[in-house]
């Protein structure tokens, strides 16, 4: 990953553990916005709707900083589709179990949206880009899924659920590319991504 400074708009302590698992040099700016309280229109793509989100994260992380702050601001949102539905993050424990109890036996789109924007200029340049991961659950059975929702861990995750935790407590899922791009932020492109913005003169 090229060696840049990079300000985290988001609180999301997996987005951190991803950035910090990279070595980057990073600090954390979350967005003064709560996209648990927005929801997609109807004729939304998943892709269009992150990369909407991530880049209104970037530049309200921008507004949080102090005049002449240098560095990249790196904005992300991440949300499921399955059955050309927009799945995102469950309010209330039952919509985490309706959620969960669709995606059993189905395979589902995860799409991150990631958007770059210069700290020094953030109305300049921008990089809004998104990628994509397909997920695969397997059978998981009612009382699975019932002390799953009990702990409360589908709290503010996409689609009520986190890949990693799932996947070491037993349940059947299976992904195709970026593991990462589940989780939250999509480890395997965002060094070229950031290359890219290096082009346009930031300071490092």
């Amino acid at each position: 990953m090229p060696a840049v400074r990079l300000l985290l708009a988001s609180g999301s302590v997996r987005r951190r553990d991803l950035l910090t698992r990279l070595g980057a040099d990073f600090h954390v700016v979350p967005a003064s916005i709560d996209d648990g309280q927005l929801s997609p229109p109807s004729t939304a793509s998943a892709i269009s709707w992150t990369m909407a989100m991530a880049y209104l994260k970037a530049r309200s992380a921008a507004q949080e900083l102090a005049p002449g702050s240098s560095g990249f601001i790196v904005g992300a949102d991440t949300a499921c589709e399955l059955d050309g539905r927009i799945i995102g993050k469950p309010t209330d424990e039952n919509q985490a179990r309706q959620m969960l109890r669709s995606m059993v036996g189905q395979s589902q789109c995860v799409v991150t949206g990631v958007a770059v924007i210069d700290a020094s200029q953030p109305r300049g340049p921008r990089l809004v880009v998104a990628d994509v991961a397909r997920v695969t659950f397997g059978m998981i059975y009612e009382d699975a899924i019932d002390r799953y929702l009990v702990t409360g861990a589908w709290r503010g995750k996409a689609g009520g659920y986190n890949l990693t935790e799932r996947i070491g407590d037993g349940w059947p899922i299976t992904v195709e590319g970026d593991p990462d791009t589940v989780v939250g932020l999509p480890t395997r492109r965002l060094g070229g991504w950031l290359g890219h913005a290096q082009s346009w003169g930031a300071p490092e």
